[in-house]
């Protein structure tokens, strides 16, 4: 053992270096307190064993503590991955209970996992700036180019765009509002955190003239087969195609929607499909465009999972639809797998078609963020290349009042 004395008190005994009897180590531990500001003792260890040494350790240690304490932060250094996997946990717990859907769970983990925890891992979480934030992001646009993901077996390799950044962005900023719940930081990170957005990308949807050739091209498409499970397959993804179109849900929302949640409203123009979704902005009623009953009563037609708990896009096992080469084989088929500009369309086209053509045809752009389960301000950023035609109340109803309207035609281009 050291010839040390067995103490050795600093800073008018607010610092006590001691090494303990019970082990052969001559490493010096520190116990500090914080009069008036923290109950009881902190104890830490110096890893050294040099007791000069070890004094400047216990320093440094004491003026960090009372930092901390100053901005009343634990004295207790938790670091960044402690709190994701509470915050994780947390989240699984809330899809649970039915408040945060299976979708936003699975990119709260992915996010964590693939991005921030090896990033900012064992970081004191109070202790992450400004800088450090701005730097991931930037590692982050890296990743797939010249970072880390490049030299996987990822076959990624472009920029994240600034939705799936936006988004991302959002589960730091759970993490640190997790960890402000929690106490072990403060309001002050707040203004760090938030997103500065990029150029914003238009969605690619679908022109009039070029769904209406891909209407009529699905009708040919369906039955240019001779394989059953096929042929099943691009039924379904017919009326999919339709019923996305002319609902603008989310391809998410559309995943879980069971029969129980098609109703229908009527009035004195005609009968409206509802659809009581659930998402990533939670529940909400969406109504659809007239007509939309005929593709679910196709659907309905195919005489098997058409119970009220059993999902309305599915296979014949009920799984959902989780594959969608069938949807992208077919738009390549009609030459519609890009739009002008180059590039390609995804699901998602559907919905941002149904955005383009109700404010092409006078929605109101805050009745339409309701339906649509989003925001004015992504409506405006999205579309506002096209023209809202203000003071039109709701949706289609003045246009349907002026002309004759027939509930029983049929229609299937979108109106």
């Amino acid at each position: 053992m050291s010839d040390h004395p067995k103490e050795v008190r600093l800073h008018d005994d607010k610092i006590v270096l001691y090494q303990r009897e019970d082990v052969e180590s001559a490493v010096w531990h520190a116990r500090m307190s914080f009069p008036k500001k923290y109950k009881g003792w902190v104890r830490r260890t110096t890893n050294k064993t040099n007791l000069e040494e070890a004094k400047l350790s216990a320093v440094m240690l004491y003026a960090e503590f009372t930092q901390r304490l100053e901005q009343n932060l634990p004295v207790k250094r938790v670091t960044f991955r402690e709190i994701a996997s509470l915050f994780i946990k947390d989240a699984h717990r809330r899809h649970t209970e039915g408040i945060r859907s299976i979708g936003r769970t699975e990119v709260i983990a992915g996010t964590l996992r693939r991005y921030l925890v090896p990033y900012f891992g064992d970081k004191d979480i109070a202790a992450i700036n400004k800088r450090d934030v701005m730097n991931y992001r930037q590692w982050r646009k890296d990743f797939y180019i010249t970072g880390e993901g490049s030299r996987g077996h990822s076959t990624v390799k472009k920029l994240p765009s600034s939705a799936t950044i936006k988004q991302e962005w959002s589960v730091l900023r759970g993490v640190f509002l997790h960890a402000l719940d929690l106490g072990y930081v403060t309001q002050n990170v707040m203004p760090m955190l938030k997103y500065e957005p990029s150029k914003v990308n238009k969605r690619p949807g679908f022109t009039a003239q070029e769904f209406e050739h891909l209407v009529c091209f699905m009708d040919k498409w369906v039955n240019q087969t001779n394989h059953t499970r096929v042929l099943k397959d691009r039924y379904l993804m017919r009326d999919y195609v339709m019923i996305m179109t002319n609902s603008g849900m989310r391809k998410g929302e559309a995943r879980v929607l069971k029969w129980r949640d098609v109703n229908h409203y009527k009035n004195d123009i005609g009968t409206w499909v509802t659809l009581n979704v659930r998402g990533k902005t939670g529940s909400r009623l969406v109504v659809c465009q007239p007509n939309t009953e005929q593709y679910f009563a196709r659907l309905k037609r195919r005489g098997f999972l058409i119970e009220p708990d059993d999902l309305v896009f599915c296979h014949e096992d009920g799984l959902p639809i989780n594959d969608y080469r069938s949807y992208y084989n077919m738009l390549k088929a009609a030459g519609l797998d890009r739009d002008t500009t180059g590039k390609p369309r995804t699901v998602y086209s559907l919905r941002h078609t149904y955005a383009t053509v109700r404010l092409e045809n006078g929605s109101s752009v805050y009745w339409l963020k309701q339906n649509m389960g989003t925001s004015v301000e992504m409506i405006e950023n999205h579309y506002g290349q096209t023209r809202v035609l203000e003071g039109i109340e709701y949706q289609t109803q003045d246009r349907k009042m002026a002309q004759a309207y027939d509930p029983d035609e049929k229609r299937d281009i979108i109106y």
